[in-house]
């Protein structure tokens, strides 16, 4: 939350929000299940965090005493660590994922989880020996066998926590032991067991008692069965209305769009800026292939976009960041030109995965950075030498060299860049790259990956490698809509585009304010637009600005007009051209 802003917008959201806790805190005392609705800026982490401290200052003794936890469960490790610190090493209260939560409670239970994984043909290990099956372990998330051991597979691990709850001798155990189970992102719990949570526990009203963070709104991942809102009579809702992110302009966009959890903007120093930039002015051909019809050929949408992004750097203050929300990876990389490489490497780019992409990008332009700069720390940092590799005329000259010649291969292909470290030897090459190299020399033809040769891979313009350095850097100017869940920028811009199927704004969009009826059979992807459009309206802290790119019925410029207003909507070559006074 930000505590140094004390105008009346603060004052009063942040009265709202203490009353806010403070109901959390009676409802939690009074020994209900609860869920804590909490839409974007509202300050969730706060509320979960100031839950937390009341419970090690209250329930301390009566929990210790009796041997019980508190469990936490969050979505990523990252999360799980950043709870961890808040609490002491000998803590009752446990922050885990779900995974390994739930396999905490379920792995004692040896002979009734080898009954299941060789009963149930769900449980098939994909390798591994013949020998019987004598304890199931959970390790690395890959289902394999060995040596009579059966190594799980993440979602394995849930299913049978899932099993094991509809058992209730083990659900009297389970309810021993855990009196209390917050869960933080709750919207993407895994749906079977929220629902047994719920028909068991809250139902009933016995075993645990839950309190449940987050907000359904911000649901994105409905693919890995994701439970989206919960609800039941018997579970408390406590709605938080005040929003610490964003100014009141931009807030006012996110009550019209979700009404039933209005909040208050807690800024006072800024009004905010939200409007729109369509490409209406467009009138050559647009592309017809699947996924993008109607679309800006790639060229115009790349030269707009930059256009849009360099008008708003020049017109905000330059410590101010910017962040531009793109639909897919693949509409991003063909922006930022790496789409060739993205559709060789697939998963594997973004993960960081790839030996070639890591020593490109953190050895080899690092390096070639330091020799244009002059900056030798960098230089050493990089070859994680403590000598100054430079000490002779001969050692300065060679260095230069490798300079100049870099300068020219990084125009080329990436084996240019390559072969050009392999020779100068000033530059150490890992043992697995000289493997890679080895095959491309002698067998070209040879699978790299996604039924690529490696041939074909290296012979990739060495511009695709250090395009996509820029996306992986975690200041990245662009980044998927899907990617920014949970964050904030000083000043976003939301291109609605073509590019995925399972998101077309401007059809759904206006159904989020009744601008048009939500067709039978359409619900789930409804809320799919609907949530992935609120995510992304949600992350500006100063300004909100919808790049349009694809065609504007009247239905949607209705819908755009309710949100800004007629007079914050411009085509391109409208905004191109606006003064600002």
């Amino acid at each position: 939350m930000i505590e140094n802003l004390h105008g009346r917008n603060y004052e009063l959201a942040k009265a709202e929000a203490d009353k806010v806790d403070e109901q959390i805190i009676e409802v939690l005392q009074a020994g209900h299940s609860f869920r804590v609705e909490a839409g974007a800026g509202s300050g969730k982490t706060y509320s979960l965090n100031k839950v937390i401290e009341w419970i090690q200052s209250n329930k301390w003794a009566e929990y210790s005493r009796k041997k019980q936890n508190v469990i936490c469960i969050t979505y990523t490790n990252a999360a799980v660590n950043v709870i961890a610190e808040r609490l002491s090493k000998d803590s009752f209260i446990l922050p885990s994922t779900i995974h390994s939560f739930a396999w905490n409670a379920i792995k004692q239970y040896q002979s009734f989880l080898i009954n299941i994984v060789t009963t149930d043909p769900d449980f098939l290990p994909d390798e591994g020996d013949f020998l019987k099956i004598t304890e199931v372990t959970y390790t690395l998330g890959h289902r394999y066998k060995e040596n009579g051991i059966q190594y799980l597979y993440h979602d394995d691990v849930l299913k049978l926590f899932c099993t094991l709850l509809d058992n209730a001798k083990f659900r009297r155990v389970f309810s021993d032991k855990y009196p209390l189970i917050l869960i933080d992102e709750y919207q993407d719990s895994y749906s079977p067991i929220i629902e047994r949570f719920i028909k068991y526990f809250i139902a009933e009203e016995k075993g645990p008692q839950f309190g449940f963070f987050g907000d359904a709104w911000q649901t994105i991942y409905q693919s890995n069965k994701a439970c989206g809102v919960i609800e039941h009579d018997k579970l408390k809702v406590i709605k938080k209305g005040s929003n610490f992110r964003s100014a009141p302009k931009i807030v006012d966009l996110l009550n019209e769009i979700r009404p039933d959890l209005p909040q208050t903007s807690a800024i006072d120093d800024f009004e905010g800026e939200v409007f729109v930039i369509t490409c209406e002015d467009y009138t050559g051909p647009r592309r017809a292939d699947r996924n993008f019809k109607n679309e800006l050929p790639p060229e115009e949408l790349k030269s707009r976009l930059n256009k849009v992004t360099e008008k708003i750097k020049q017109e905000t203050p330059a410590d101010e960041e910017l962040k531009v929300l793109m639909i897919t990876h693949k509409v991003l990389a063909a922006q930022q030109g790496y789409e060739k490489l993205l559709d060789i490497l697939n998963d594997g780019l973004r993960d960081k995965e790839d030996p070639f992409l890591l020593f490109f990008m953190e050895t080899v332009e690092p390096i070639y950075y330091a020799l244009n700069t002059s900056d030798m720390q960098l230089l050493f940092d990089t070859l994680g030498i403590k000598r100054y590799p430079i000490t002779k005329k001969a050692e300065k000259n060679k260095w230069k060299e490798l300079q100049r010649q870099l300068d020219e291969a990084r125009k080329k292909r990436a084996i240019d860049v390559f072969e050009i470290i392999n020779r100068t030897k000033l530059i150490p090459i890992p043992p697995k790259l000289d493997g890679w190299y080895h095959l491309y020399q002698n067998t070209p033809e040879t699978i790299y990956a996604s039924n690529t040769s490696i041939e074909v891979f290296l012979n990739l313009d060495y511009a695709q490698f250090i395009a996509v350095k820029d996306f992986l850097h975690p200041e990245a100017q662009y980044s998927t809509e899907h990617g920014v869940k949970g964050e904030e920028y000083d000043n976003v811009i939301f291109v609605i585009s073509k590019g995925w199927n399972q998101y077309q704004f401007e059809t759904y969009a206006p159904m989020i304010t009744k601008k048009a009826v939500i067709p039978s059979g359409k619900q789930a992807s409804f809320e799919r637009n609907r949530n992935l459009f609120y995510v992304c309206c949600s992350r500006p802290k100063k300004r909100l600005i919808f790049f349009v790119t694809v065609p504007i019925d009247s239905t949607f410029k209705s819908f755009l007009v309710e949100l800004v207003g007629e007079q914050n909507i411009f085509t391109f070559s409208q905004y191109i051209e606006r003064k600002i006074d």
